[in-house]
């Protein structure tokens, strides 16, 4: 006789057994209706994602036609039988949905093979997935010129920002069951040569070819599946990437030459409170974000065009292929010889002296880690803190940075020779990285990797240049 094998899908403390259809605890059964284990299973399926209402009438009542009340009875029902942790792992998106907000897997923790004195991981330990500064949800729709979103009816496709990777095996191509090694030494700085094109272009910092492990072990903390496990990438060439993101006074040059449209499209947050922010109608720009700015700031309120504009102008005035970097050069650039949650190391309580971000001095509900001394709103100047191993700064917070890539959930499909992942035509929603002077810490890992419309505008993205060398 064939074996049964049985499908479950561990979080938190518990296990969903979706072959014998039931929620389990270490020590006992927690009796469900069947329609509330198909809604968690959905939401474990899609953890870390904003799952809208919609999406789970279909999965859980196909061909059915039920109203609010039945999905939000199965939410009170599984909150209920999750006991305290209901409301901390099951979030409500008002209007829109629910998210699963802990760390899945096909295979059972291993805090569960070690003893009946063993307990679940509590605190700190827990990953958190709500993106604290982003957005809550884009659209598949196309934004119009203005980069304002359209919704029409059951066509809205609400996606969280950093749409997150579906429940599957992450591909690791040469290091499967890599572990982060305990207590890993800091990389000693070693900046390398920069240069500059004209006088008022960036300041570039040449990085030889080379090859680093993208992606994050799943201990890491802050990590997110669509990270996916470390895996060998090549940059097959040397390249060089902006020592700091471009400022303002850069970004007002090409302005100013190209005659290019800077209205008022940004969005800025609006509410501080609580767990993540709201996000006020499009009435900022790159001169006027929301706060006091500077032309030495990083410029915010840049949609992914925008930047491609700025690269190619700088391209045809310098007669060198200027571009956005791809993702696997912006995180090898970020890392700097590094396998650490951060280029310094581990230390989360460090990332003050590195980071713009939200840390304890901050005015955001989320704040966290250490203190800066700085409670204003937006930015610091470019190079204001201290730079990674190879002298780059501001890798980490300040503002997040458009890449060159399209957004893809399935790190497996990031090319490893270092190019860009791209979808047919144009990309409707790319990719930021490196944090923002808004995001809490596990945001601005060098791992971190979130996703967003290529044409909309907020306050904390902005953006850097890399160049091709020896072409």
């Amino acid at each position: 006789m064939d074996q049964i094998v049985h499908r479950v899908l561990w979080f938190d403390r518990f296990a969903l057994d979706l072959t014998r259809g039931c929620l389990r605890t270490a020590d006992q059964d927690i009796d469900l209706r069947p329609k509330a284990i198909e809604v968690l299973q959905h939401l474990a399926e899609n953890a870390g994602r904003l799952v809208h209402k919609q999406e789970l009438f279909e999965a859980v009542w196909p061909n059915v036609t039920v109203c609010d009340d039945t999905l939000v009875q199965c939410i009170r029902e599984l909150r209920l039988k999750l006991g305290d942790d209901g409301h901390r792992l099951i979030k409500t998106v008002p209007r829109r949905g629910y998210l699963l907000d802990a760390t899945v897997s096909a295979q059972a923790p291993r805090w569960l093979s070690d003893g009946p004195a063993a307990k679940p991981p509590q605190g700190p330990q827990k990953i958190a997935t709500l993106p604290e500064d982003m957005p809550t949800a884009v659209t598949a729709n196309k934004a119009n010129k203005a980069g304002m979103w359209r919704a029409t009816g059951a066509g809205l496709i609400c996606v969280v920002l950093g749409a997150a990777y579906l429940l599957g095996w992450p591909v690791s191509d040469a290091n499967p069951v890599h572990v982060r090694a305990t207590g890993d030494a800091p990389v000693a700085p070693h900046p390398h040569a920069s240069f500059k094109d004209c006088e008022n272009c960036p300041e570039m910092v040449a990085l030889a070819a080379g090859e680093f492990m993208m992606g994050s072990p799943e201990d890491e903390r802050g990590r997110r599946n669509v990270e996916g496990l470390p895996r060998r990438v090549v940059i097959g060439r040397p390249i060089a990437i902006g020592k700091f993101e471009v400022t303002v006074d850069q970004f007002s040059a090409f302005v100013t030459e190209t005659g290019m449209m800077a209205g008022n499209q940004c969005h800025t947050i609006v509410n501080l409170d609580g767990n993540a922010g709201v996000w006020g109608p499009p009435q900022a720009s790159f001169r006027q974000p929301g706060f006091e700015v500077t032309g030495s700031q990083p410029v915010v309120c840049i949609s992914w065009h925008e930047a491609q504009a700025y690269a190619a102008w700088l391209s045809r005035r310098t007669g060198k292929p200027y571009r956005l970097p791809t993702e696997a050069e912006w995180e090898y650039a970020a890392r700097a010889g590094t396998r650490t949650t951060y280029s310094y190391g581990d230390d989360e309580t460090a990332l003050c002296a590195y980071a713009r971000f939200a840390d304890l001095d901050s005015r955001f509900g989320w704040r966290n880690t250490c203190r800066s001394n700085t409670t204003t709103h937006g930015p610091l100047p470019v190079g204001t803190l201290k730079p990674n191993p190879w002298g780059i700064f501001d890798m980490h917070g300040n503002a997040w940075e458009w890449v060159e890539d399209c957004w893809t959930p399935n790190s497996s499909e990031i090319p490893t020779d270092g190019s860009a992942f791209s979808h047919p035509g144009s990309c409707e929603i790319g990719v930021v990285r490196g944090g923002s002077w808004a995001a809490g810490a596990p945001r601005n890992r060098s791992a971190s990797r979130w996703s967003t419309v290529a044409a909309s505008h907020f306050q904390h993205t902005g953006f850097r240049v890399a160049l091709s060398l020896g072409e």
